[in-house]
């Protein structure tokens, strides 16, 4: 923990993180504040006293649990890393550090239909359940008054998990979902989330915000470029341009175009490079694409065969992995077979990497943007 002298708080994470666009908007600050004084608008946090947009009455008094329940502040990279692994991330480690990459799949049938892809993250949270390892999961689920935006929200069995499989392109700060499993009696969950979210778990156990902490036993990353915002992905592109009605609408993908599923079957496509238009604000300064501070991280990068890349990164990763390999609870082939979609991983992790604004930071706050051969990337667009 900081000494005094060197303690920070809301005023600093609103003027380093929330002013300069690196806050992703995970809300992390928000789970963590005692004083229930953070809410959340605008996919950010903002300060509900009405002493001031950058004042908190509770930081000034010394209460710095905000700033450090974040995973974009100062130093946030080299803090979760030394955590997790023991050395920061060399510049070569574009997709950060792992134990092993692998394809895998769900073993049971209807978990692997539910599923995105290989359904090996509902896998893997069923079997949580079933063994009492975990007694909740927050995640994301479709919200009941939005047609396909999502929200998050906490499960405890195998309905909910199947219910609030599969991914949705919209954003969810599913770490909220901590709140209610607080509320619920939970202690032993899992966390389920984008690239920003899978850092949460190590931010607040690197910067001892033990209460929270030690409530999360796994952490699972999908690996993520961007979401969009619900008015550009739903109302813009699905409605407006290709003429959906969203109650029509069954899934949502990315194979490097963006694909809708209707419910007679149709597929209808369209340029991810023009969707770029309608990313969220809060991804464009976002430099991990492979949720490196994940226990393990999942996506489905081309395969469309049933099968998801699946990087186990962790010690507790590795455990939990190999346990439900015995268990036969999933299947795998070794990464190596489909070294496309590896590459295609550290080309997007490189990309995301980019926009990190090193030049606008302190030397010491620039590792996220790192790349290897002392290549510095330009700063990010705007």
């Amino acid at each position: 923990m900081p000494s005094p002298a060197d303690r920070t708080q809301w005023f600093d994470l609103y003027h380093e993180v929330v002013l300069t666009g690196l806050c992703t908007g995970c809300t992390a600050c928000i789970v963590a504040c005692p004083f229930h004084v953070l809410g959340y608008e605008n996919y950010e946090p903002v300060q509900l006293q009405e002493d001031g947009v950058d004042k908190c009455v509770h930081g000034d008094r010394g209460c710095s649990l905000c700033t450090l329940a974040c995973p974009r502040f100062r130093e946030w990279e080299s803090d979760i890393d030394q955590l997790l692994f023991g050395q920061a991330r060399k510049p070569e480690e574009v997709i950060g550090q792992y134990k092993d990459i692998v394809l895998a799949r769900a073993a049971d049938p209807e978990v692997l239909m539910q599923g995105q892809d290989g359904g090996v993250i509902s896998a893997l949270l069923l079997w949580g359940l079933e063994n009492r390892e975990i007694d909740g999961v927050c995640t994301s689920k479709l919200s009941d008054e939005r047609p396909w935006d999502a929200e998050p929200t906490v499960v405890t069995d195998r309905d909910g998990v199947l219910a609030t499989a599969g991914s949705r392109y919209t954003y969810s700060a599913n770490p909220l979902a901590m709140l209610k499993a607080a509320e619920l009696g939970l202690s032993k969950l899992a966390l389920v989330g984008m690239s920003c979210q899978a850092s949460v778990t190590g931010a607040l156990a690197a910067r001892r915000v033990n209460k929270w902490a030690k409530k999360i036993n796994w952490t699972f990353g999908l690996l993520c470029s961007k979401s969009f915002t619900y008015e550009g992905l739903m109302v813009e592109i699905a409605q407006k341009e290709l003429g959906l009605a969203l109650k029509d609408i069954v899934r949502v993908n990315v194979k490097g175009k963006l694909l809708f599923y209707t419910k007679d079957g149709e597929e209808r496509t369209y340029s991810l490079k023009k969707a770029h238009a309608f990313t969220r604000p809060g991804c464009l300064l976002c430099p991990d694409f492979a949720a490196e501070h994940a226990d393990i991280s999942f996506g489905g990068l081309g395969q469309n065969d049933g099968w998801t890349l699946t990087v186990i990164r962790t010690d507790k990763g590795e455990d939990v992995w190999n346990r439900a390999v015995a268990d036969r609870v999933v299947e795998w082939r070794p990464g190596s077979e489909d070294p496309a979609a590896i590459e295609l991983m550290a080309k997007l992790a490189a990309k995301s990497r980019e926009r990190w604004p090193m030049e606008e930071l302190p030397e010491s706050h620039r590792l996220p943007g790192l790349l290897p051969d002392g290549e510095v990337p330009a700063a990010a667009e705007a």
